[in-house]
């Protein structure tokens, strides 16, 4: 009974340490701005036909892909549900203003968070949105960077609209820790009580 109790903790230890055992940072060098900020802008201006379809993709799903390539997936969904819809079996851009878009050729700061987490804030100022501030953050997945946050704070007195990109991954961690505890524990008084 001892050895099965034993063997269940040990397991379970050996499940929660996995799951929140930090990784070790790496340098893995500054993000490829440019790069990355260049892919953005060709999934933001993709080319249409004389009916207004997406030419190169067919669904909201092949963009999506796409994007996911250069951010993360709540963010590549919050573009992909903003900016594209699908209608009579072809993609279509949104007639909406598009995202604020780095400007290269205007200064901006690149700030290290952590090894794996790159802030960029650029301020600029255009006739459409008059004073702007563009914050990007960049962190390090899966061997690669990618765009984690893109914010527009339009304006000095009311920000802008920020993507949904929370998660509630942490929470729903911890609710199933504390359902498989509970079970365990209701297995062991089971057995216990079945026992005498």
């Amino acid at each position: 009974m001892i050895r099965k109790i034993f063997f269940i903790l040990l397991v379970a230890g050996l499940v929660f340490t996995g799951l929140h055992s930090p990784v070790l940072a790496k340098d893995h060098g500054k993000p490829p701005v440019k790069d990355l900020e260049n892919r953005f802008n060709e999934l933001m201006d993709l080319e249409t036909g004389d009916d207004g379809a997406v030419k190169k993709y067919d669904s909201k799903d092949q963009v999506e892909q796409e994007m996911r390539q250069i951010m993360v997936w709540p963010l590549a969904d919050y573009y992909v549900d903003k900016y594209f819809y699908e209608k009579d079996g072809k993609l279509y851009m949104e007639s909406i203003d598009g995202p604020i878009r780095l400007n290269m050729d205007e200064d901006y700061t690149l700030e290290k968070v952590s090894e794996n987490h790159y802030k960029l804030t650029q301020e600029g100022s255009n006739e459409l949105r008059d004073d702007y501030t563009l914050t990007i953050d960049y962190s390090y997945e899966a061997g690669k960077w990618v765009f984690s946050d893109r914010m527009n704070n339009l304006g000095t007195s009311k920000g802008g609209e920020m993507p949904d990109t929370a998660t509630s991954l942490p929470i729903m961690m911890t609710a199933g820790a504390g359902i498989m505890a509970l079970g365990g524990l209701v297995l062991i008084a089971k057995r216990r009580f079945a026992s005498e």
